[in-house]
């Protein structure tokens, strides 16, 4: 038993090594699978793309060439790639030049760098790269990466983002885990009729708006206190409330939070039951405070169950 499991151990290790032979038969392979490995964060996969000592080259963007290990230089890229929540790397126009054991390749490059739960969450870098490959034992090695910096767009604030977030500086929620909490919390405080905890959701100014109030309900309100004034008789007209969340959404701007939710709720008195389907935006500022709250619902099915239907227009 033990020699079949040496055995198998043999031929899965055979298998990997020429697996990563195959990728660095050309200097063009090895290129590509340098970027390849760099986006899936296959560091073993990186460090096989490059000699003992590669001479870096990214002073085109402010850091100065130097003679570098590969250990050094995924250490270096560890600090901040791993921050994003992906990245690619595309590459075209590839033109290599080769001798018996050496190898030039040039191409154009874009890197785009995504970063979840931030506002502005992409930021692309363009420019062209030059390699300078050697054969090793039958395999092509980089020994020379020169980035040529050309512009960037999008987010720049993302790099330094992303560092922090390896670094563990935000090793909290994010801003959207944090907002969809308070929606939760926004709904649960209806439920169980906390005008306190409800108010305190909202910012000083904070808007509570009824865009299809039909003229029937009321338009919304204005500041925290209109907002108590809107809410304290509700509680009382009911023999509770639920609000059973169906969707949760965080928008491109994790400030932004969009939820789709059921109303149910007990009317005093008659023993019936009002139920609706609801539609809502959250906007959340920098404090996590709601100002502005958007209430979609259907005023003819809210009408018909509160003996409102003849004041439709």
């Amino acid at each position: 038993m033990k020699t079949l499991f040496a055995t198998l151990l043999i031929l899965a290790f055979s298998s990997l090594k020429a697996q990563h032979m195959e990728y660095h038969k050309t200097p063009k392979s090895t290129v590509i699978e340098l970027f390849k490995a760099t986006d899936q964060k296959d560091w073993k996969a990186v460090e096989n793309c490059f000699a003992n000592t590669v001479l870096l080259d990214y002073s085109s963007m402010g850091n100065p060439a130097s003679n570098l290990s590969p250990k050094q230089i995924i250490d270096a890229w560890k600090t901040i790639l791993p921050g994003f929540t992906n990245t690619h790397h595309q590459i075209g126009n590839i033109q290599v030049t080769e001798t018996k054991n050496r190898a030039h390749v040039f191409t154009y490059g874009t890197a785009t760098h995504y970063l979840e739960d931030e506002k502005g969450n992409v930021w692309t870098v363009v420019g062209t790269y030059d390699f300078n490959l050697k054969k090793e034992g039958g395999q092509w090695k980089i020994d020379e990466m020169e980035f040529n910096f050309k512009y960037q767009d999008g987010n720049t604030s993302l790099p330094q983002k992303a560092i922090d977030k390896v670094a563990g500086k935000q090793s909290g929620p994010t801003i959207a885990e944090q907002n969809k909490k308070a929606v939760r919390t926004f709904l649960k405080a209806l439920e169980t009729e906390n005008i306190d905890e409800l108010v305190a959701l909202f910012a000083e100014n904070g808007k509570h708006i009824n865009p299809y109030h039909s003229d029937i309900f009321p338009k919304g309100a204005n500041g925290r206190e209109e907002i108590r004034a809107y809410w304290t008789p509700v509680f009382s007209n009911f023999d509770g409330m639920e609000f059973p969340i169906e969707e949760i959404h965080a928008m491109e701007d994790p400030h932004t939070i969009y939820v789709k939710f059921q109303g149910n709720i007990k009317l005093k008195g008659n023993g019936g039951h009002y139920k609706n389907d609801y539609y809502a935006t959250f906007q959340f500022n920098e404090e996590g405070k709601i100002v502005e709250y958007v209430e979609i619902f259907n005023p003819i099915t809210a009408a018909k169950s509160f003996g409102l239907i003849d004041k439709i227009k």
